[in-house]
This record gives structure tokens, sequence and C-alpha cells, in this order.
């Protein structure tokens, strides 16, 4: 295993860039279908928790996304704090925006 996949120039990388690693070297194992099939299903398991945390964060990115996409190039109502006039105070009203025009952006 050693001169298979040299997990000790594994191990210097993770710790050189701070990733935390988790390396099962057993007695009696090589790098052999035997120890692949002893811990793949723990190998698949950790991978799918992290995509799936990832699936939901990129989801909730679309979700946003869309919201924005259907407002492209129309009016929108929303809720703004205003000054009518100097030194007036800020009132929360609804108020309507028009699409940006050139060199304009409209954040959300």
């Amino acid at each position: 295993l050693t001169d298979q996949l040299h997990p000790t120039n594994l191990t210097a990388a993770a710790d050189k860039c701070n990733q935390k690693l988790t390396l099962n070297m057993r007695e009696g194992y090589d790098h052999s279908y035997y120890f692949i099939a002893s811990f793949i299903e723990d190998h698949v398991t950790f991978h799918g928790k992290r995509l799936r945390k990832k699936q939901a964060e990129v989801l909730a990115i679309a979700s946003q996304l869309k919201d924005v996409e259907d407002t492209v190039g129309k009016v929108i109502t929303c809720k703004a704090m205003v000054a009518r006039g100097p030194k007036m105070p800020l009132v929360k009203e609804m108020i309507t925006v028009d699409p940006p025009r050139a060199g304009e952006v409209r954040v959300k």
C-alpha cells in the first residue's frame, strides 16, 4: 500500500492546505477489491451527505435567481424607505421601480 499509493504524501498535502483527512489504513489490506469493498459504503455515505448539502445550497440559490429572472425588464412594486425632501424623516412606502436603463442595475 505504501509503495502503491504513497499515503504519507497524501497526508502531507492535506496538512499543507489544512484539509481534514481520514485515512483508513488497515493491517493486512492493500488497495485491492477486498479493501475497497470493506469501506465503500462509508465512502459513498460520506460523499453523499456532502453532495446532498451542496445540492440544497445550489437549489436555494437557483430559486432566488428564478425570482430575479421573473422581474427582468419589468416594473416592480416593493417596500422602500423614502424621504420626500431634505431633512424629512424616512417613511416606509410601497413604490414602483422601472426596469434599469443602460448603466443602471436593480438590486434585490
